[in-house]
Order: C-alpha cells, then sequence, then structure tokens
C-alpha cells in the first residue's frame, strides 16, 4: 500500500508578504497544496509551512523562493 507523500516547506515571511505568496502558488502550483500558520509576521517575521502533494511544485516553490 502507498502513502500520501506531502512535502512540506518551512519559510520566514515579514508582514506584508503571505498574500503575494498566495498569489503566487495559486497560479503557479496544482491545488494539491495547502499551509499553515506557525507564527504570524508581526514586527518580526512569522513562520510559516507549505505542504505540496506534487514534487514539482515543491521544488518550484523553494526554488522561487530561495
Amino acid at each position: 500500500m502507498l502513502q500520501d507523500t506531502w512535502h512540506k516547506v518551512e519559510i520566514d515571511l515579514s508582514y506584508g508578504e503571505l498574500t503575494p505568496l498566495l498569489d503566487w502558488v495559486e497560479n503557479n502550483c496544482t491545488s494539491n497544496w495547502n499551509y499553515d500558520i506557525i507564527e504570524s509576521a508581526g514586527r518580526e517575521a512569522g513562520i510559516y509551512l507549505f505542504f505540496f502533494k506534487e514534487d514539482k511544485d515543491a521544488v518550484a516553490f523553494t526554488l522561487w523562493k530561495t
């Protein structure tokens, strides 16, 4: 039996960076992705986890964000 595998990418985002990032993911990745807010951005950067089902989406996101 095959397990569902999700790729997890942790990133730090400054205040105001989440919405443009979500727009990019929506336009460039498949619908098999999600994210979780670990710590919201405020005066300091927040911590966010992005999950991708597709290998190519995780790679594209990682390359684009670094």
